[in-house]
């Protein structure tokens, strides 16, 4: 039995002359028929572009799309205490395999992963709209999530293979991609749900079908290298990817299961998740060591340490990482105070995202753009995270119940600024930064980071939240209060889960409310803001006098994956020239 393998590494080329020229032998000969990406028509490339880009909108679209019909579930399942784990149950192994299948793109190919991914997401939806309890959808939306991981994280490493070849438009598209995604969940979510809740999970199976249809129609043909089966397993790192995602799903579960008080800090479920994720990542840490001093060269890592080892990469996983943190959290938190403090619907506070979002895009392109002619992704991350920094310490500083709410739309727009120069600029320094062999490793991790990193930030605002309901409950009474919390199952669903106090909900008083909502918001910009400046620091140290032109290495990594990835390798020079 053999499997198909379309990128063999460069080691594997310099294993004898012999098949060197076996391989140039055989390319010689269907290198007629065998298009390559550089061959493809501007149209085809277009096309493919907006196959890519529609699966990281979708797949970002269902981390927020459920926010708002969450409310219209739980009433449904008549269950609000495990509601949250419909989107965290997305998060968790969205953030968990982002690494783990960009690697496996190395193995099987961009075109196959993506094409699995979106089987993975389109099906897991259908199961999503048929679920017939809230425990079965939150199943579903956990096996969901690891194709919404392969469709977010492979589409930064296709589009640098298969996009447009300027890096400003690359930078562009994915960033107003995902302003997109995070402007109509919220809106698509609520607007469906008043139809049907299960509306929000059928939507993606059309759109599905149709990319699947594309990638294998448009896609150029991958030249295959035939390999028994064990030996293309053998590659796969299974305990790296085992301990990455037991470590960050742990690590997450602990800090949201204890911030809800689903647990206590001190129960053996939250102590021993904490203890497993950390010997787990230590783990993580030794065997990837393990793989990248030689001991085992069968093993392609999930993530080389040369990656970890680079001064200007590591920083920008870490700024990605904080960057997510406050992103995707403030995301979350401005619509609920929006709609808490200043009495917005859903569609309203759809549309008072977008000073914060627009600006997202604009800076996205713009980081782009500075780095043209000369490499200036440094400079570009250190601006983004100074504005960063000032958007949300601007925000934390308007955080009262009089503040104008067009003072807040436009702190948040200074914000969404420094996002977006953040974003572009991580993007290219994890594409210049990385050799061709760790290209996709290095975009799966900024991926994961950034998501991991919104998952910690959100958790982080359930125990904030439900700290300042605790201090609340504990100096108010029902009596003094003027009717306040009397139903402890409704001060139980507030506790689990906050996106469900919806003041929709009867017996919970508006006062108490406000005023919970109003101290957290506070509380949590503070958080924020100070990893807002920690970022500043980090990205400090990305600077380099004399970095490599960012055109020049895009157009490298390309040239590299036409040669040694999808398509033929076209002359014995070319091969020569990979091994040396």
């Amino acid at each position: 039995m053999t499997l198909s393998y379309p990128n063999p590494s460069l080691s594997e080329m310099a294993e004898g002359s012999e098949r060197l020229g076996s391989t140039v032998d055989e390319a010689s000969q269907e290198q007629a028929r065998t298009p390559s990406p550089s061959m493809s028509t501007p149209i085809r490339r277009i096309l493919l572009t907006v196959i890519i880009l529609s699966g990281l909108m979708f797949s970002c679209l269902d981390t927020s799309i459920v926010s708002t019909a969450l409310f219209t579930i739980s009433v449904d399942f008549d269950n609000y205490q495990d509601a949250p784990w419909t989107i965290l149950g997305y998060l968790l192994t969205y953030m968990s395999f982002a690494v783990g299948l960009s690697k496996l793109s190395d193995i099987y190919g961009r075109r196959n992963l993506l094409a699995v991914s979106w089987v993975l997401f389109s099906g897991f939806s259908i199961w999503c709209a048929l679920a017939g309890n809230m425990n079965q959808l939150i199943a579903a939306r956990a096996l969901q999530g690891i194709g919404g991981s392969g469709l977010y994280s492979l589409a930064q490493v296709c589009l640098i293979e298969q996009g447009p070849n300027r890096p400003e438009v690359v930078g562009a598209l994915v960033g107003i991609t995902l302003s997109i995604s995070y402007i109509l969940g919220p809106l698509l979510g609520g607007a469906i749900s008043n139809w049907t809740w299960r509306g929000v999970f059928w939507i993606n199976v059309p759109f599905g079908t149709v990319a699947l249809i594309g990638i294998y129609t448009l896609w150029p043909e991958e030249r295959r290298k035939k390999y028994d089966a064990w030996t293309a397993i053998s590659k796969i790192d299974f305990i790296g990817n085992m301990l990455l995602v037991v470590a960050s799903i742990l690590l997450v579960f602990s800090i949201q299961e204890g911030g809800s008080f689903v647990w206590s800090w001190s129960s053996p479920v939250i102590i021993w998740s904490l203890v497993v994720s950390g010997v787990c990542w230590v783990l993580l840490a030794l065997w990837e060591s393990y793989l990248f001093y030689g001991k085992c060269q069968v093993i392609q890592p999930i993530f080389p340490l040369r990656l970890a080892m680079g001064r200007v990469y590591l920083s920008g996983l870490i700024v990605t990482l904080l960057t997510g943190f406050v992103y995707i959290s403030l995301v979350i938190k401005i619509p609920e105070r929006l709609q808490v403090i200043y009495g917005d619907n859903a569609l309203q506070a759809g549309i008072h995202l977008l000073p914060l979002l627009g600006p997202c895009a604009f800076g996205s392109f713009l980081g782009g753009v500075l780095s043209k002619k000369q490499n200036l992704t440094s400079q570009t991350l250190m601006a983004g995270c100074a504005l960063q920094a000032l958007g949300i310490g601007l925000v934390y500083g308007l955080a009262q119940p009089e503040s104008r709410l067009h003072l807040l739309l436009g702190f948040t727009a200074i914000y969404g600024l420094g996002v977006g120069l953040c974003f572009s600029a991580c993007t290219i320094i994890a594409a210049i930064e990385a050799r061709f062999a760790d290209f996709a490793a290095a975009q799966g991790a900024v991926a994961q980071a950034r998501v991991f990193g919104g998952a910690l930030g959100l958790a982080a605002c359930t125990i904030v939240f439900n700290e300042n309901l605790r201090r609340a409950l504990g100096s108010s009474s029902p009596s003094s209060s003027g009717g306040g919390l009397t139903d402890e199952q409704q001060l139980g669903q507030i506790q689990h889960g906050p996106v469900v106090l919806a003041p929709q909900a009867s017996g919970v008083a508006d006062s108490v409310i406000r005023r919970v909502h109003l101290a957290a918001f506070k509380e949590e910009m503070l958080v924020m803001t100070v990893f807002a400046v920690v970022a500043v620091v980090v990205s400090l140290v990305t600077y380099k006098s004399k970095p490599a032109l960012v055109a020049q290495t895009i157009a490298h990594h390309k040239e590299s994956a036409s040669r040694a990835s999808d398509t033929e390798l076209e002359t014995t020079s070319s091969v020569r020239s990979l091994i040396r």
